[in-house]
């Protein structure tokens, strides 16, 4: 009951995703069964701050990411705190241990000429259902720079054709308007004509699977996927690159870092600003490149 009360509060009062619900939830339950086979406890409020380092030790050793790790100890601190304020625990066992240090990495982004072919790759004049919607799902991840998970909530009501804007549900159910262009307005349009065909009964969705439903994270992920790698695109290939992306090509144009800010709808500057080292690191790769004294 305890647990179901904190994933209650995860997605009603504090309006956490239904990914990081679905996270938090599987991080926990792996704690749980640690706790059961080696401890033979029953429940996480049972634990010390030597067992949450036990496990974090074994997560290590495993192989885990420290990003995972982090996460996983995130989800603990939260149940804990939680615990805390319904006066069920006392102290919170994880609130000293330390996260572990994550390198640094920048946005992966693909050039123009590989996004170039990734949206042209079909006859942009097809009618096919599929086909239309995989081009749709390209052009509004490299033209609005929206999330994975915004896309497959993304509902027809959302786009506003009069004002050329869709409204974007992003983390935490914050809401933000981003523009569209023409060109993918005429996108929508064009697609929507087949979709409303095929889609089921009060589905309000607008990317749907082939079968008419709502369609789901990996469903896309494996589009952008297999899109960027006939492309062309060596490295990583995933919704989030096509993100980095937007914004990458937007910051190289000349948009303003506030704007870009907006459009991804980061809660903060200090989040948009990495793609200004990207941009640093592509002008010494160019300085290198072209003067003689480099």
């Amino acid at each position: 009951m305890t647990l179901a009360s904190f994933y209650h509060t995860l997605k009603f009062e504090k309006r956490c995703s239904p990914h990081t619900v679905n996270a938090y939830q599987t991080d926990i339950e792996q704690f749980v069964e640690y706790l059961s086979s080696q401890y033979a406890l029953s429940s996480p409020d049972e634990a010390t701050q030597a067992i949450v380092r036990s496990w974090l030790a074994k997560l290590v050793d495993e192989g885990l990411t420290s990003r995972s790790i982090n996460r996983k100890l995130s989800a603990l601190k939260a149940y804990y705190n939680h615990q805390l304020r319904l006066g069920e625990m006392k102290t919170n066992p994880a609130s000293r241990v330390n996260t572990l240090k994550i390198p640094k990495r920048l946005p992966v982004s693909v050039s123009k000429a590989e996004i170039h072919s990734a949206l042209y790759s079909q006859d942009e004049h097809e009618t096919d259902f599929s086909i239309r919607r995989d081009h749709l799902i390209l052009e509004l991840l490299y033209g609005t720079g929206i999330r994975l998970s915004e896309l497959t909530g993304l509902k027809i009501s959302d786009v506003d054709f009069g004002s050329q804007t869709i409204k974007v549900t992003g983390k935490r159910n914050k809401q933000r308007i981003v523009p569209l262009g023409n060109k993918l307005l005429e996108v929508i349009q064009a697609y929507l004509e087949e979709r409303n065909k095929l889609a089921e009964t009060g589905t309000e969705e607008i990317i749907l699977t082939d079968k008419g439903k709502k369609a789901y994270s990996v469903f896309i992920y494996r589009k952008v996927t297999r899109y960027l790698g006939e492309a062309g695109v060596k490295g990583r290939k995933s919704p989030h690159v096509l993100r980095h992306t937007f914004a990458t090509h937007m910051l190289n144009a000349g948009a303003d870092l506030n704007a870009i800010k907006e459009l991804l709808g980061h809660a903060s500057l200090a989040a948009t600003q990495v793609y200004t080292h990207v941009s640093v690191e592509k002008l010494k790769s160019i300085y290198k490149q072209a003067h003689p004294r480099a």
